[in-house]
Formats: C-alpha cells, sequence, structure tokens
C-alpha cells in the first residue's frame, strides 16, 4: 500500500514525515496545477498533525519514565 492511499492516523512517525518531505518537495517545485497542489498542502496539515500527535505522545512516554525512576 503506498503511503498516499494510508490514513495519516494508521502512519508512523517516519512514514509520515517522509511523505511530508515529498510532498514539499513538489510544491516548491510548482510544477503540479493549482487544485493538486491544494490537495497536497491539505494532505500535508493531516500529516503534520500526525507527526506532532506522535511526538507529543512520545514526550508524554518520557515524562512517564522519568517519573517512574524518580519513584525508585
Amino acid at each position: 500500500m503506498s503511503n498516499k492511499s494510508k490514513k495519516p492516523e494508521e502512519m508512523s512517525f517516519e512514514e509520515a514525515a517522509n511523505e511530508l518531505d515529498g510532498i514539499i518537495a513538489v510544491i516548491d517545485r510548482g510544477e503540479e496545477d493549482l487544485e493538486t497542489m491544494m490537495a497536497s498542502h491539505a494532505r500535508g496539515q493531516l500529516l503534520v498533525k500526525r507527526c506532532q500527535s506522535l511526538l507529543e505522545q512520545a514526550e508524554q512516554q518520557l515524562k512517564t519514565v522519568d517519573v517512574e525512576e524518580l519513584d525508585e
């Protein structure tokens, strides 16, 4: 399954970040029509939200580990 058909909420951080990098490259080149670039931008926003969510989860896990280590 290609990443573009995969829902962002099902993607790993690496998958989402890699697809986002590709979207940015395509938009920066400006070779697509406006409608395609707008759709890519919308998908990119979903991917950014996914990456932010995964980073927040990782940060929370690190905080939990730190607190648990302090309790020992």
